[in-house]
């Protein structure tokens, strides 16, 4: 017996008969059936096509957002969350990106790597700055898929200052400059390439388009995104 990764209840592992006669090792239980139903997939509800955000009836598909940014970005962008950003979610990042647990980033590490692994694609996470590596220790999207394949093809430029994208309004996020540059030496793995660029949130889609721009610039061929939270 042992204890759920974000309740601490107790979790009996239940073992069936195809685990009992199959080679396979059992699939590790890291959190609680009642911690695991507060988070809600997009797998089951309509969502835009673009961005990956669950929609309303009133709304459209693709969202007002993506209709907005398909007239501004000169280029072809789609990203696919894995989960709706509800208030286990909120929670989870809290604990995990600003809290800095970094046992918790477990929880979602499986799925994380079927999701990008599925696409046969260059997999390029978004990195982090500097200061956000000295003060947290880690970055959380490495973290989310650390039992993938990927390479760090992006880093922040020199200039920018540390920014907390949460604090920032819509309005700041959408008026950034380029925070990325080109790894140096990353230009012919990037050139013809089919990438997915993996993020930890969606909200505005500021930081993943841009770094899809940037990678378009730098000659790769299609660029996708995949997020755990949207």
């Amino acid at each position: 017996m042992k204890n759920c990764l974000l309740c601490q209840a107790s979790i009996r592992e239940q073992i069936g008969l195809d685990d009992l006669f199959s080679l396979r090792a059992a699939k590790p239980t890291i959190i609680c059936q009642a911690c695991a139903s507060a988070f809600s997939r997009l797998s089951a509800t309509p969502v835009c096509q673009l961005c990956g955000r669950k929609l309303t009836a009133a709304m459209t598909d693709p969202c007002y957002d993506c209709q907005r940014w398909e007239k501004q970005a000169a280029f072809s962008f789609s990203n696919r969350g894995l989960y709706d950003y509800n208030a286990a979610m909120k929670t989870y990042m809290s604990r995990y990106k600003f809290l800095g647990d970094y046992r918790l980033r477990w929880v979602f590490m499986t799925e994380m790597k079927v999701a990008v692994t599925r696409t046969k694609r260059l997999v390029v996470p978004i990195p982090v700055t500097e200061a956000t590596m000295a003060i947290r220790g880690f970055n959380q999207v490495v973290g989310l898929i650390d039992n993938c394949r990927f390479v760090n093809a992006l880093t922040p430029v020199a200039a920018t200052k540390e920014s907390n994208q949460s604090a920032k309004s819509r309005a700041d996020r959408l008026l950034l400059d380029q925070p990325f540059k080109l790894v140096s030496g990353m230009e012919a793995t990037v050139k013809d390439a089919k990438i997915v660029i993996v993020d930890d949130v969606y909200t505005t889609g500021t930081t993943i388009r841009h770094a899809a721009r940037l990678l378009y610039q730098a000659g790769a061929t299609s660029v996708t995104g995949i997020t755990l939270a949207r």
